[in-house]
């Protein structure tokens, strides 16, 4: 379909893309919000639809059918890749600030690649027809091998790009402020972030072997094939943001049911004629309902509070803890708005950018696999006195947790009594405070709210804190710890 004119306007409109999206991210070097990420998702596939219209317009109902469907597939098969970046980035502790530069050049690198693949695939069915047979067993294949292996941490030490890069490391120099590459003894030595880079180049080019055969499934044009991959990974950046805070627990098994579905129709083309639309309709629809599946699954908290312990087995302990900050911000900012609306009290829970932390109680067996799976942070000072063992986990954009157990599992402790009678959850949200004793006073003579203990009382590693049961933004009860900082920390 595409004439040589096509495709340099093609190519040279994706770099002009490119590189405004790489400008953006280094003027503001950070995750997007859920926000930013949702708009920049919605413009990039906008263009890509707008892309499409044009190929109706201008080519006709046929190619435009394969278009979409080829960008369908290679969409929902990009979210394979983005377990595997957010999987390295936890696994190398890459900042916020540097994962824009991976991702833009792991973009980049994953158009030269699928392009080289492409005009192989190309070659190989017009020499051999029969390779479209080899590619259909092989989607049958790999979406049945999909199934088994969805969310698994990759491993560097297996990989020989990496082991070949590990011998040439720079060493202790980490991300190296964000470079690929240091001198380090007047000779140019690679960085951990580059070794990142490796292992995210190296993860697309097996995860293309997938991708290209399942498009080549719809159609036999090359300009098709290239265009719709391309389009559908040059949002990565927005939906790696989206991706990381957003429910997407079942989209790996729809991926791996488009695979299969994609592989048999190869297969069986010469019995059986699956016409292009209603190959669209089975690829929207098995996405549609992955992703309606993980955003209604009542797994809800208590399915995600095991990340943090699962990470060993290939769970992500960022998206829980991202699930649960969100859940317990969502439930305390009723609250924070109705206590805002006193001018002195706003000040004294600084409300425009309050400091959060929710708390999630679980059984003294799941704290014990959490805090080994994070690295086995410090224990708090607990009051002896008090029914609790904690300890506090960090991540990227703000978010805290604060993990919980009781001491006497099955007594009457606050604690104990919370796991008896809810289960594992969020028990509580954290407000810090500059002054806890005339916070609470205001809340008691100006909002009639009564504390919990009569008198402030010191909390965890000499904070001083108090507890309030308020109404939630569900209605229900919740626990809120309003927690002044030990000065002398």
């Amino acid at each position: 379909m595409g004439s040589w004119t096509l495709w340099i306007w093609f190519n040279a409109c994706v770099l002009v893309l490119l590189a405004l999206d790489l400008g953006l991210a280094q003027r503001r070097p950070r995750r997007m919000s859920l926000g930013e990420a949702a708009a920049w998702s919605a413009l990039w596939i906008g263009l890509s639809l707008a892309f499409g219209l044009w190929i109706l317009h201008s080519h006709g109902r046929g190619p435009a059918l394969e278009f979409f469907t080829g960008y369908l597939i290679e969409k929902s098969l990009s979210t394979d890749n983005l377990v595997v970046i957010l999987l390295l980035f936890q696994s190398f502790a890459v900042e916020e600030r540097y994962q824009h530069r991976v991702l833009f050049w792991g973009v980049l690198g994953a158009i030269v690649l699928r392009g080289g693949l492409v005009g192989a695939g190309v070659a190989l069915i017009r020499e051999f027809s029969w390779v479209l047979y080899v590619f259909g067993a092989f989607l049958v294949v790999a979406g049945i091998r999909l199934l088994a292996r969805t969310g698994q941490m990759p491993r560097s030490g297996r990989n020989p790009l990496v082991r070949w890069a590990q011998k040439h490391l720079a060493s202790g120099s980490g991300g190296a402020g964000g470079n690929f590459f240091v001198r380090e003894g007047g000779s140019l030595r690679i960085t951990q972030l580059f070794l990142v880079l490796l292992m995210v180049e190296s993860a697309d080019a097996i995860l293309a072997l997938d991708s290209i055969p399942a498009v080549f499934g719809v159609t036999r044009d090359p300009f098709i094939v290239y265009t719709s991959n391309i389009c559908a990974i040059l949002g990565l950046r927005a939906m790696f943001s989206l991706f990381a805070v957003l429910p997407l627990e079942y989209v790996g098994h729809g991926v791996a049911v488009i695979l299969v579905f994609v592989g048999a129709k190869m297969l069986s083309a010469p019995w059986v004629h699956v016409p292009n639309y209603i190959s669209l309709c089975v690829v929207g629809l098995v996405l549609a309902i992955s992703i309606a599946a993980s955003s209604f699954s009542k797994r809800g908290v208590q399915s995600t509070v095991r990340l943090g312990a699962g990470a060993l087995a290939g769970k992500w302990r960022e998206q829980a803890a991202n699930s649960f900050f969100l859940e317990g911000r969502r439930r305390v900012l009723p609250v924070l708005r109705l206590w805002s609306e006193d001018e002195e009290l706003a000040r004294l829970l600084n409300a425009s950018a309050p400091g959060l932390t929710v708390g999630i109680t679980v059984t003294p067996e799941h704290f014990e696999a959490i805090r080994k799976a994070n690295g086995t942070p410090k224990l708090a000072d607990v009051p002896p006195d008090q029914d609790a063992m904690e300890f506090e986990l960090h991540f990227g954009g703000g978010v805290r947790l604060d993990i919980l157990t009781t001491k006497a599992p099955g007594g009457h402790g606050a604690i104990a009594r919370f796991l008896q009678k809810s289960g594992e959850g969020i028990q509580q949200v954290e407000i810090e405070t500059s002054d806890v004793d005339r916070a609470t006073e205001i809340l008691r003579a100006r909002f009639g709210q009564n504390p919990i203990y009569p008198a402030t009382r010191r909390g965890a590693d000499g904070t001083r804190v108090n507890f309030f049961l308020v109404a939630a933004a569900d209605g229900k009860k919740l626990l809120v710890e309003l927690v002044e900082p030990n000065k002398l920390a």
